[in-house]
């Protein structure tokens, strides 16, 4: 006779839930929080520098008086402790996962013991991580998606007629606080119904909604259209192809009907496909990651993290490691050398491929006010403290208040003289959670200028702003050097500028002819640029000018002498390559002049 089978053989899906249920989260938990700590951590960095949350009535009142401001508030205040990468990293796990957790129990109320049970939540989630490697994606999408999940759930999940007539009388209030997502929740319970055949349901939430719509535009916010029907949902300008932000939506919308359809309830469960679907989405998950991240990318937030610390010297010495080729990199390097009184000496010891741009960035009402707005350290590094502030204020007006507009605020009204001013904007520093302390600083400096003056950043700005006024020319930035110089003749960062940009338009004659200028600025030697170019004249034209007191290098001369028998027989091609070619003459004015 045979032996009957023990009970704790037979397995069905929902034997395994104890065990089962915590893949997906601890794998999504582990998965975003390595690659957003590790890889992606420059996004926290962009991000926290995008917006400034303060704590004020006046701020928060901003968001409360729309559809979905709440949400957004939400995720600016969770979002102010981006300036440390564990947090973030920690922060964007902990909501992924809770998504994950969430829609696994949504899956067991559509399609219970099914063997893609952990699939699809997984599915939801890893499309949600991979959006938020966008830099442009913030932390509130996600709450968005969060919390219409959420309502979702309790909305399925409730069977007393009391409960669900609650639940459907909450959407008002939820359509105030999460905005257009209650849009993806209205498409989420409408194809539930619909599929359970529960067209009262579907009709008591419809009429709901029109009713709340009515009310918040004609009433109670008079918002526009826009706004009542898409914020605060991502923009679809965040993405080359804006088609994809739409199928995500419609993803999330159809998601009921999807998961019934696909996994229909009874269905016999098996384990290793159930588990093994969730390992191959993850890999697929790592792979597009991989291949999307960009090293460039994290280069440049690095070199700008340095840049708005004042680290002048990691910047240099960071860019002259990668060698990127971006141009605001390229101009953060040459920003930092001018700030250490080494553009003349350093600038050729890394790329510069976009001539005068990579020291200074014209004004331009075509391009978005948030790249443009790095153009404003060349006038703030320069000197020109007025111009530095209506940038800063440009910035201000434009995009609201982020860290870097309100400290240029802050210390070009101190430089001026401006304290009620800055005393305002400090106001502003002193509500915010990290910084307070940079706030306090300059709270200071009201009560008592001499800290101005003493001040290494702000006391040298003081003394080099120009002494009279002049008319600022904004398309054309390099003319306003020889402005300054002429007000201020003793303004040594404006010559470095000068110099640098005649390097870059390879106007070697200029540079030359200059040369007598650097003895008056208090130059006690030759920059090792300028040397070169002296040298690449005097062998292409004849004699140099009288260079009153200073001379050529030897080390110069001698360097010369190597780069032209290196150099002298080989094709242009093979130069561009630098092969054959020691490090410290490709750093050099004349590598520039044979290669650009």
């Amino acid at each position: 006779m045979q032996k009957p089978l023990k009970q704790s053989t037979i397995r069905t899906g929902s034997d395994y839930k104890r065990v089962d249920k915590y893949i997906v989260p601890i794998l999504i938990f582990v998965l975003s929080f390595f690659c957003f700590l590790v890889f992606y951590n420059y996004i926290f960095f962009y991000q926290e520098n995008r917006m400034l949350f303060v704590f004020s009535g006046e701020y928060f009142r901003e968001f409360a008086s729309k559809p979905g401001g709440l949400l957004e508030y939400a995720g600016n205040f969770l979002s102010q402790g981006y300036f440390s990468n564990l947090y973030g990293a920690f922060l964007q796990a902990s909501v992924l996962t809770l998504i994950a957790v969430v829609f696994i129990r949504i899956n067991k109320r559509l399609s219970p013991g099914s063997t893609f049970l952990l699939f699809s939540a997984a599915l939801a989630s890893f499309i949600l991580m991979l959006i938020q490697t966008n830099i442009n994606y913030r932390l509130h999408y996600n709450l968005g998606f969060l919390f219409t999940a959420a309502y979702f759930l309790y909305s399925i999940k409730s069977v007393k007629k009391s409960t669900r007539i609650l639940l459907t009388a909450f959407f008002p209030v939820f359509f105030y606080i999460t905005g257009a997502f209650s849009w993806i929740f209205l498409g989420m319970v409408t194809g539930y119904f619909i599929i359970r055949k529960e067209p009262g349901n579907t009709i008591a939430y419809w009429l709901i909604a029109g009713l709340s719509l009515i009310l918040f535009k004609a009433v109670l916010f008079l918002q526009p259209w826009s706004e009542l029907l898409y914020y605060p949902l991502p923009s679809t300008d965040y993405f080359v192809n804006r088609s994809l932000i739409w199928m995500i939506f419609v993803f999330f919308i159809l998601y009921p009907v999807i998961v019934i359809l696909v996994n229909p309830a009874g269905s016999p469960f098996k384990r290793k496909i159930s588990n093994g679907s969730v390992v191959i989405l993850a890999l697929l998950t790592i792979i597009i990651m991989w291949k999307t991240y960009s090293r460039d990318n994290a280069q440049l937030f690095r070199i700008e993290k340095m840049f708005f610390a004042r680290d002048w010297n990691g910047v240099i010495d960071y860019q002259e490691y990668c060698q990127n080729r971006n141009l605001v990199a390229q101009y953060y390097y040459n920003t930092a050398l001018a700030e250490k009184r080494m553009l003349s000496n350093r600038m050729f010891s890394a790329p510069q491929d976009y001539g005068t741009m990579s020291v200074m960035i014209p004004w331009n009402s075509q391009i978005a006010m948030s790249r443009l707005f790095r153009g404003v350290y060349f006038y703030y590094t320069i000197g020109l403290i007025n111009e530095a502030h209506r940038w800063a204020f440009e910035s201000m007006v434009t995009e609201g208040f982020h860290p870097e507009n309100i400290k240029l605020l802050i210390k070009t009204n101190l430089i001026n003289g401006h304290n009620k001013i800055a005393e305002k904007y400090i106001t502003v520093l002193k509500k915010t959670l990290h910084y307070k302390d940079l706030a306090r600083k300059y709270e200071l400096m009201i009560s008592n200028p001499e800290l101005i003056r003493s001040d290494p950043e702000l006391g040298e700005k003081v003394r080099l702003k120009p002494h009279d006024n002049f008319l600022i020319t904004i398309r054309n930035p390099q003319t306003n050097i020889n402005s300054l110089l002429q007000s201020n003749p003793g303004n040594a960062k404006a010559l470095d500028y000068k110099f640098g940009c005649m390097m870059l338009e390879k106007d070697v004659e200029g540079i030359v002819n200059n040369i007598s200028l650097l003895f008056d600025s208090g130059y006690t030697r030759i920059p090792v640029h300028v040397e070169e170019a002296a040298l690449f004249y005097q062998a292409a034209r004849g004699p140099l000018p009288d260079l009153a007191v200073m001379r050529i290098s030897n080390e110069s001369v001698s360097r010369f002498s190597e780069y032209i028998k290196l150099t002298s027989n080989m094709p242009v091609a093979r130069l561009r390559e630098g092969k054959n070619i020691r490090k410290e003459l490709r750093n050099t004015y004349w590598y520039y002049l044979d290669t650009k």
